[in-house]
């Protein structure tokens, strides 16, 4: 599920379709590369979801990790008030 607040700044859409080759690559569609600043080199991390595969650029998981953890700690401070309240 995407929170609402993650998505306010974001362009989302499907960018096109890739086909697995002899050697496992797929290439990434130009719109997305263009979307994403994906340069050749770029590295990247897949998490697979039941039978769908995300892919994250490896020096944005850093940035998307940091926020996940600022809301869970603010979630969490808050919680812990109303326990002790």
């Amino acid at each position: 599920m995407i929170h609402k607040d993650h998505c306010h700044n974001h362009d989302h859409g499907m960018h096109g379709t890739g086909t697995v080759g002899e050697k496992g690559q797929i290439v990434i569609p130009a719109s997305a590369r263009e979307a994403l600043d994906v340069k050749t080199g770029d590295k990247f991390i897949f998490f697979r979801h039941g039978r769908m595969l995300h892919m994250v650029k490896a020096d944005e998981l850093d940035n998307f990790l940091d926020k996940i953890t600022e809301k869970f700690t603010d979630k969490i401070s808050k919680f812990r008030e109303k326990l002790n309240n």
